[in-house]
């Protein structure tokens, strides 16, 4: 229960950066990297009627899946006051799924290891605070953070496990390093390193009660 259950959501990012912010004026940018996504660990958790009472099912890291490197990529515009800046941001981020390690009898699914074929996708808008320091018109960095809301769209087309495509909406934070070169007067070209997470979501039918409930470094699936 130590990762954060829709795999994209807790990742690690490099982005190239091309953009514009100088003191006292409005900017935009696009960017794109690699994401590193780490392993995600799954609680289940289900209650439903059986005709014989309330049945209760609940395990503790049911399964572990992991995920193929993924990719992000964002749309940034904001105001530079002059050390310090405000920026809107909208994100897509996607990474595949690559195997799911399997722990316990109740998903009626043999212990054990197997491949997984599917993804996971994440729409983002995020308010960034940034502070700035160094030369505009030469090198500068910037660190920074920001709050706002995900949709986390999780997707397997296999027969082993059916097809599944479950999504719901929830609240996000990052925190934010970077470092850009100023080009010309209207480009700069950086790099950012984004550390992105999210609070807790649901995945699941409510016809059986059951849920998927996520929060920082802890996951409860069904």
């Amino acid at each position: 229960m130590r990762k954060l259950a829709i795999m994209a959501a807790l990742a690690s990012t490099t982005l190239a950066t091309p953009a514009v912010a100088r003191d006292n004026s409005w900017y935009a940018g696009v960017e794109g990297g690699l994401m590193i996504v780490e392993d995600t660990e799954f609680d289940l958790f289900s209650e439903f009627d059986d005709g014989d009472g309330i049945t209760t099912i609940d395990v503790d890291n049911a399964f572990d899946v992991d995920t193929d490197l993924g990719v992000d990529i964002d749309l940034v515009g904001g105001y530079d006051f002059g050390g310090f800046r405000v920026e809107a941001e909208l994100g897509w981020k996607r990474a595949s799924l690559n195997e799911v390690q399997i722990t316990s009898t109740e998903l009626g699914i043999p212990i054990g290891t197997h491949e997984l074929d599917g993804s996971v996708r994440v729409l983002s808008a995020m308010v960034n605070g940034m502070l700035d320091f160094g030369d505009d018109d030469g090198w500068a960095g910037y660190v920074g953070a920001g709050v706002g809301v995900a949709r986390v769209k999780y997707s397997i087309d296999q027969d082993e496990f059916g097809d599944v495509s479950e999504s719901d909406g929830t609240y996000a934070w990052q925190v934010i390093a970077g470092v850009r070169k100023a080009v010309s007067t209207n480009v700069d070209l950086g790099l950012k390193y984004r550390f992105f997470n999210t609070t807790k979501f649901k995945f699941g039918d409510e016809a059986t009660k059951a849920s998927c409930r996520a929060s920082s470094g802890r996951t409860r699936c069904c």
